[in-house]
């Protein structure tokens, strides 16, 4: 994407069960459509996401579920990577609530497709703390692509 722009984005993100990170409501196959915004610059953005998870194959407990995210990305050509934080709210069975902030790395492409469009396809790492950070395992790995328009 150009230097200053903005981006409206619209995706969906395919979660995995975490092995570490037990609070997580998402398990293996279970999908978040998002819709972002995001502010670039020369060297980066600012990525505002909020998505939602219309069931848990985990919870039955749960009717949906709403996701709000902030990355920082980086951004060098074609690649982009950087840190995010995110919450999810959950809602059912006559309860709801927000777990506490955890965090995420981003790691992606983010292709122009002509002058107003980009197509992007991240990996990202989510973990509780940065206590934790050290239970890497690639198998709790999620992807996610999104379709952008530049205005």
């Amino acid at each position: 994407m150009a230097q200053d722009s903005q981006v409206i984005d619209i995706g969906a993100r395919y979660h995995v069960q975490h092995s570490a990170f037990d609070s997580l409501p998402f398990a293996d196959k279970d999908m978040t459509y998002d819709l972002g915004y995001e502010i670039h610059d020369e060297n980066g953005m600012i990525q505002a996401i909020c998505g939602f998870t219309p069931w848990f194959s985990n919870h039955d407990e749960y009717d949906f579920g709403i996701t709000p995210e902030v990355n920082l990305l980086f951004v060098d050509g074609y690649f982009q990577g950087g840190l995010g934080v995110l919450s999810t709210y959950t809602q059912g069975a006559g309860r709801h609530d927000w777990m506490d902030l955890y965090w995420q790395w981003v790691l992606g492409l983010n292709v122009p497709i002509g002058k107003s469009f980009s197509i992007q396809a991240n990996a990202y790492y989510v973990f509780e703390s940065w206590r934790t950070l050290h239970d890497f395992d690639v198998g709790d790995i999620e992807f996610g692509a999104y379709l952008g328009y530049k205005f």
